[in-house]
């Protein structure tokens, strides 16, 4: 078989990159850090689509859905990050597959990657319904696996997005959504497509920061659901809530302690001023979501005065 590039890799060949091979460390460095800044300008492009993915997603989880992420190899491990670093309790609905199960985060399954049939198994078996919505990531757009998914879903006519660098492949045909930033050619051809997936996981981390903002995770830019599972952790409540309340330290650590270390309500007792009982059904009568607590509680002590 000839070694000889083909025309298509021929012409992904990066005009400004030919003779990196040529360059000091120092050179070659900086000549990759400046074909890097292509990734956020090619995003950039992408933001109204971004934010539709952001909104239907925000309403998804609103009205109970979840919002499965799916992709193979890289883009399925990066499915698999971006939900298990969402949130720190299990109560979410962001949820990542990978083809080929958990076995495949530590290596490439290439056999399960080209089962379209398991692709509709998986989500079926996590009972995907029409009031979830898919986002598939497929940098090549011609992964069977991830259409099969794609189709499932559509056939159950839930919402369905993709991230892909080709907007004419067949994962893109497939979505009601399609993000597909245009990041250039690589640095060096034969690498399996940095920039693309650098520019896929910065819109999954725009997705998964959207979605904690929208669904009251974080207060101002306080990330406040965290949990006080270990010394580290419960160190940082106490920072976020002196922050959020500008209170002394021992004040927080006292709040902390009388709400059975739940950051939000914390927050909004010493805000303003309500036990915890009362700061806890507050916060559960607007879905834990804090900005608006403080205004619904704010609401009822103008009515109580009045």
């Amino acid at each position: 078989m000839s070694s000889k590039p083909t025309g298509s890799m021929m012409g992904r060949r990066n005009s400004g990159t030919e003779n990196i091979d040529k360059l000091t460390t120092e050179d070659m460095l900086a000549t990759i850090l400046k074909d890097d800044r292509e990734i956020t300008n090619a995003i950039a492009t992408c933001l109204p689509t971004v934010t539709r993915l952001v909104d239907h997603a925000v309403a998804t989880f609103s009205r109970g859905g979840r919002v499965v992420i799916v992709g193979a190899g890289a883009s399925g491990r990066a499915a698999m990050q971006v939900a298990c670093e969402f949130a720190p309790d299990t109560h979410h609905g962001l949820i990542g597959l990978i083809a080929g199960g958990p076995e495949a985060m530590l290596q490439e399954l290439e056999a399960a990657a080209g089962d379209y049939d398991r692709g509709i198994n998986d989500l079926q078996a996590i009972h995907f319904n029409q009031n979830d919505m898919l986002l598939g990531l497929s940098v090549s757009g011609k992964t069977p696996w991830v259409w099969g998914a794609l189709r499932y879903a559509r056939s159950l006519d839930a919402p369905v997005a993709v991230i892909t660098q080709d907007a004419g492949s067949e994962v893109a045909q497939l979505a009601d959504i399609v993000i597909a930033p245009d990041t250039g050619p690589e640095v060096v051809v034969g690498f399996a497509n940095p920039k693309a997936r650098l520019a896929q996981r910065q819109i999954l981390t725009m997705l998964s920061t959207g979605l904690a903002i929208r669904t009251g995770r974080v207060y101002g830019n306080l990330r406040v659901d965290i949990n006080a599972s270990s010394t580290r952790w419960a160190e940082r409540q106490i920072a976020i809530v002196m922050e959020a309340t500008h209170c002394s330290r021992a004040q927080a650590k006292e709040t902390l302690g009388s709400c059975n270390h739940d950051c939000r309500t914390a927050i909004l007792m010493l805000l303003t001023g309500l036990d915890v009982w009362n700061a806890r059904d507050v916060l559960a009568e607007n879905s834990e979501h804090l900005r608006i607590s403080l205004e619904e509680a704010k609401r009822r002590s103008v009515q109580k005065a009045s």
